[in-house]
């Protein structure tokens, strides 16, 4: 005998008011729930794990943001604004808006390699999820200009933050197909793209999901990129960015280097929609590097089962805004240390420095024996070449730095006394980045 509709109904409400069903919400409001944590919990009576499962996808679903459709698409893909996301997200606009403290102190202390080695590891692992094998000092040796490229990844490095310095000029553009090209083909200039090694591997994604084509990645990313657009205020600047260099880790969109047009695109949006410091961040991907570990396998598996209600991306933004504000600690906690070790180094001398110039006394606390050269002061600063070496021939004037030749060039290095004061700053100096 089939229950009349009543007794459906008083059944219905009776479980959506069942204090276990209510912590279940509750756990997946306030953090993470993965279906493996279903474990942990009782449920309610005469219900399954795989049945507790659906239940709870089927109610998010319905306070859900669905993100902008795409013609390929053939499934629904959408997230729940949750209260852990929401505020964690709100955390990262604030601490990464243009003006605020912590933008403040990175544009104050930018030439400090304690803060610059944080490009350097967004460099780093963008490449390890290209399957390319290169050491952090090879990349901080091209960055300060020691190095002179002759790989192919040589180079493309070189490009990268050559790129890097422009991109406040490429954030003044719109971002179209000719952007995200323009990215691309200044990445690979000079470089022999046969010689560039390809990622061996990704994850493998539902077919009613995988855009056909670099046309239709490119079209979907550009449609993320038009945020004044976008009627669904929910999905806010971080998701979009989140989203958008999710298409580059996951996609092969053009030939080769995909991680890193995502992120350098990432640095350009960042910085167009106001949020500057989000370009310093550095970010890794599942499944390479540190981020290769059986709970990202399981966040994974959530996002890209559909239960029969489409993808539920929540797990996938929950946790990659959580990477990003483990990256902000750490740049800030940086640059905290970083403004003592300046006033250490301003204490140490009788003559006002300019914040370019503690700089080279900052790179020589953490490598005591550089060479230090005047293109990369000038580059890293933006200023003209004759004033990036007055701050050098200043210091020399001195007597704090020797001058002398690297085959054409010249090279500034510490004297004997500096050597000494610089090696015990160092000591007591931040090592973290």
């Amino acid at each position: 005998m089939e229950e009349s509709p009543a007794c459906v109904k008083e059944e219905i409400l009776a479980l959506m008011d069942d204090v276990r069903l209510r912590r279940l919400r509750a756990a997946a409001d306030s953090g993470l729930l993965l279906y493996d944590d279903l474990d942990d919990y009782e449920l309610p009576d005469g219900y399954g794990k795989q049945d507790v499962w659906k239940l709870l996808t089927a109610i998010r679903k319905q306070a859900a943001v669905f993100m902008p459709d795409d013609p390929y698409r053939k499934a629904d893909c959408w997230f729940v604004t949750t209260t852990a996301l929401s505020y964690d997200s709100k955390l990262i606009e604030i601490r990464c808006k243009s003006g605020y403290p912590l933008e403040r102190d990175i544009d104050m202390l930018k030439g400090s390699p304690f803060l610059t080695k944080s490009i350097e590891r967004t460099i780093s692992r963008a490449l390890e999820a290209e399957g390319a094998d290169v050491s952090d000092g090879r990349i901080h040796d091209i960055f300060a200009a020691r190095r002179t490229p002759r790989t192919p990844l040589d180079k493309v490095i070189g490009n990268y933050i050559e790129i890097s310095h422009s991109a406040d000029e490429l954030a003044a553009r719109e971002i179209t197909h000719g952007l995200i090209e323009t990215i691309y083909y200044r990445l690979v200039e000079g470089v022999d793209v046969d010689a560039i090694p390809r990622r061996a591997k990704v994850c493998p994604l539902d077919e009613r999901i995988l855009p056909p084509d670099s046309a239709a990645c490119i079209d979907a990313v550009c449609r993320l990129a038009r945020l004044e657009e976008g009627g669904e205020h929910r999905f806010g600047p971080v998701q979009r960015i989140i989203n958008i260099t999710w298409y580059f880790w996951n996609f092969d969109v053009f030939p080769c280097l995909n991680s890193l047009v995502g992120v350098l695109l990432r640095n350009v949006i960042a910085i167009k929609w106001n949020l500057p410091v989000l370009s310093w961040v550095p970010v890794g991907y599942y499944p390479f590097g540190r981020l290769n570990t059986p709970f990202m396998k399981s966040v994974f598996e959530s996002w890209s089962v559909d239960c029969g209600f489409g993808f539920d991306f929540t797990s996938y933004f929950y946790v990659y805004t959580r990477f990003y504000l483990e990256e902000i600690d750490k740049l800030e906690r940086t640059t905290d240390e970083l403004k003592l070790l300046n006033d250490r180094i301003a204490a140490l001398f009788d003559f006002p420095m300019n914040d370019r110039q503690k700089s080279i006394i900052s790179s020589l606390c953490r490598e005591p024996d550089a060479a230090l050269r005047i293109a990369p002061h000038q580059r890293t600063f933006g200023v003209a070449y004759a004033t990036a070496r007055a701050d050098f021939l200043d210091l020399e004037r001195r007597g704090f730095l020797v001058r002398e030749h690297e085959g054409k060039a010249f090279v500034f290095k510490a004297c004997a006394a500096l050597h000494e004061r610089v090696t015990s700053l160092g000591e007591a100096a931040v090592g973290e980045y």
